[in-house]
């Protein structure tokens, strides 16, 4: 019976540990690691999702324009999880730890994690403004990004969350008045038109 409890409270207490783990408090780590980088809390890529959202062709066609910045924004977060368990792997077999990332260790083919096996191929970059970097330790707990993309949702919004960011309000000041300059052009297109046909067309007698 008295096995049985503490085989329970050790049980527990694993439990208890790997959610510390998997839960991470991040107030304690941007206080260790300082501000949390503006490529994480703001990335470009959402101006430029926000600008295909917002823009003339968007209106009239649909969302597909906005597809593609999101399809290479989900092929660079599919790239931070492959380094993150490519270090995390290095990590289990060295005693000397990999705390920071080096985007030329992932990418390059004489990287570390490509030259020892930890990745077949150096990682593709799905656009050239993609570069990763890492905040925080990677041998404890540390968060994977790219100056371009940021970093995964998640992470993203509980590191805002931690120091107390708002997002940018995203709206194309650009395209405010872009209707209206289209009907614009339109109509002085049609009276060029109407003015070029008054002079090629014969004239009705009179």
């Amino acid at each position: 019976m008295h096995v049985k409890i503490i085989l329970t409270a050790v049980l527990l207490g694993l439990l208890i540990t790997c959610a510390g783990w998997a839960n991470p408090d991040y107030k304690e780590i941007i206080a260790k690691y300082g501000p949390v980088p503006d490529a994480i809390l703001d990335p470009p890529v959402d101006e430029a999702i926000a600008m295909g959202k917002d823009s003339l062709l968007n209106r009239f066609f649909g969302s597909g324009r906005s597809y593609r910045p999101q399809a290479r924004t989900k092929a660079c977060y599919a790239n931070q999880r492959v380094s993150l368990g490519a270090i995390e792997m290095y990590n289990m077999d060295h005693e000397t730890m990999y705390l920071t990332l080096i985007h030329s260790d992932l990418a390059a083919p004489s990287g570390m994690m490509v030259t020892g096996g930890y990745l077949k191929s150096p990682l593709t970059m799905p656009e050239p403004g993609c570069h990763l970097r890492s905040y925080g330790n990677l041998a404890e707990y540390g968060v994977i990004y790219c100056d371009y993309h940021g970093t995964l949702t998640d992470e993203q919004q509980q590191l805002r969350d931690a120091c107390g960011y708002t997002p940018k309000p995203r709206r194309n000041a650009a395209n405010d008045n872009s209707m209206l300059a289209v009907f614009v052009m339109l109509a002085v297109f049609s009276v060029g038109v109407m003015i070029v046909l008054h002079k090629v067309l014969p004239k009705a007698p009179k």
